[in-house]
């Protein structure tokens, strides 16, 4: 269509005019100017409508349920942590468990090849699963019978204060206190086949006969036990139960040490006098959230940084998101007169971390300084101009309110340190895969979220599906094994709810990406394991 060429019609008639750059670029400010607006009414009719509510009724909102923290898995941890293995178990008189014990190292090569320490190696019937057990054998109960050989008749003894001869009944034999038979994890299937560990077992007692005492039946069995080691203690009786006696020894071979952990925890949930506990912090974070949200400013995501040093805390950083802050573009005359939505570097997390590395400049002493100078004035020598307007304005970390800039200007924090080292930071919501690998770059300490993000969240390891959709994404950037860098991370849910997977969705404004808690037998692995036991072997130490 010719632009001299007159159209036929409102629609044709538009998409005449957008032809011409500057009905464009008025329409396209048009566009963007009633959508923030838009915002704009849409925030402030919420807060009036919230407002009018709590002046009619003080019981239409009810009070927020107390939370508590759960350490996230990681990533290894969801994918060896349910893995199993094959074994070779037999029951045996107790009093042969050592000799029996003895045969199986010197006849069983590489039976050690595995980490199997987790496990008990011999295990009292009482402590078994039913479906290990099995029905009992007629002949094994009639082996435990005392025979006539075996019994202690009364003897005839002195009492050493007198000449007078008596009858004494000795002591109880040792072996009586003990259970009569125990049942002993020999090797992994893979080790050894069934038909070679057979014969070599029956040619030893107690399996054999001998001038003492007959055969006992020999039956080897086949059970499935847990491959690695248990992460809690509730994991090591669920273990018990199910498959073989477990233990748990306080490690974490996938992760964090759960003494960490617990001292964390005790840190965070019960803070000393003048110290910010998780339920300020996480407070704060929402309030300097829905600040900005209440401008058009934001989505509501809320970050604090808190630095702790010999006990004490300080508030480092506190950043609302502020990614729908309009912001004009410079990079030509033609787009200086528009406006861009949904700038990735206003999220809440990235701007709370360029604040605190503006402040470690600030609070630099004289070397560092300096080092940092000669950096910056490398570009210059490259010939690269730096347009600090146009950077401040991308990069959008300063503060943008009063809250931020209350704790931005104070001088608070501790020098020459490396960025976010392990810092603490409290998030309103679990942050993007964008946001978690900052975190990982700027080496935090610690980290706790409240409210899950399954469609976008990269801190959760899940990855697991339901009817509903999906649980997580999986990534787990907190602690990998792949990165250089990893760091402790806590949600904190209502105490209501059991910390695992299938649990309903916390998040208010998402509705969409609730799960289904109904559907937890439904639950279906996306990625399995991709490790071998010989991989595992020279792994786990």
């Amino acid at each position: 269509m010719s632009r001299k060429a007159l159209p036929r019609g409102p629609r044709s008639f538009l998409r005449w005019l957008a032809q011409w750059p500057f009905f464009s670029r008025l329409a396209t400010q048009l566009r963007h100017a009633t959508t923030h607006f838009l915002n704009i009414f849409r925030n402030a009719f919420a807060g009036t409508t919230m407002a009018a509510t709590r002046r009619d009724s003080k019981a239409a909102i009810p009070p927020e349920p107390p939370r508590h923290m759960v350490h996230l898995k990681t990533k290894e941890e969801c994918r060896l942590g349910n893995e199993t293995t094959q074994v070779w178990t037999v029951e045996l008189p107790s009093k042969h468990a050592e000799g029996v014990l003895k045969v199986i190292k010197d006849n069983v090569p590489g039976q050690d090849s595995i980490d199997l320490q987790h496990l008990r190696r011999f295990a009292k019937p009482k402590f078994l699963p039913e479906h290990v057990l099995g029905k009992r054998d007629l002949v094994k109960e009639m082996y435990a019978v005392p025979r006539a050989w075996e019994s202690t008749p009364q003897a005839v003894m002195q009492a050493s204060t007198t000449a007078v001869w008596e009858y004494s009944n000795p002591a109880k034999s040792r072996h009586n206190a003990r259970p009569p038979t125990l049942h002993l994890l020999i090797c992994p299937t893979r080790i050894m086949s069934l038909q070679d560990l057979h014969g070599i077992l029956k040619e030893h007692t107690p399996f054999s006969s001998s001038a003492d005492s007959w055969a006992y039946p020999l039956e080897i069995k086949e059970i499935t036990v847990p491959l690695l080691a248990p992460t809690s203690v509730a994991q090591a009786n669920e273990w018990s139960a199910h498959y073989w006696p477990t233990f748990y020894r306080k490690t974490n071979p996938f992760g964090a040490h759960p003494a960490s952990i617990e001292k964390a925890e005790t840190e965070l949930q019960q803070p000393e006098e003048e110290n910010i506990g998780v339920e300020e912090a996480l407070a704060l974070a929402a309030k300097v959230g829905d600040d900005n949200r209440r401008r058009g400013l934001g989505s509501g995501t809320g970050c604090v940084i808190v630095e702790r040093v010999e006990g004490s805390t300080n508030i480092i950083a506190v950043a609302g998101d502020a990614r729908y802050k309009p912001q004009a573009h410079l990079f030509g005359e033609a787009d200086n007169d528009t406006y861009c939505r949904g700038n990735m570097m206003g999220h809440a997390v990235m701007r709370a971390v360029g604040m605190v590395g503006r402040k470690r400049l600030r609070c630099a002493t004289l070397s560092i300084a300096r080092s940092a100078a000669k950096a910056e004035s490398n570009f210059h020598k490259g010939g690269l101009a730096v347009d600090e307007e146009a950077r401040d304005a991308f990069f959008n970390d300063l503060p943008i309110s009063q809250l931020e800039e209350q704790y931005f200007r104070e001088d608070n924090l501790k020098p020459d340190g490396y960025l976010c080292l392990k810092l603490e930071i409290f998030l309103t919501h679990e942050p993007c895969i964008m946001c978690s690998m900052a975190l990982v770059h700027s080496r935090v300490g610690r980290v706790i979220f409240k409210e899950r993000m399954p469609k976008t969240g990269g801190l959760t390891a899940e990855m697991t599906r339901n009817d509903s959709g999906p649980v997580g994404l999986g990534y787990g950037m907190c602690w990998r094994k792949e990165l250089n860098w990893q760091f402790m991370c806590w949600e904190y849910i209502p105490v209501t709810e059991a910390g695992t997977v299938t649990r309903e969705g916390s998040s208010k404004d998402l509705k969409d990406e609730k799960y289904n808690p109904e559907a937890k037998n439904n639950l279906e692995d996306v990625m399995s394991a991709n490790v071998t036991l010989s991989s595992f072997a020279s792994m786990h130490v």
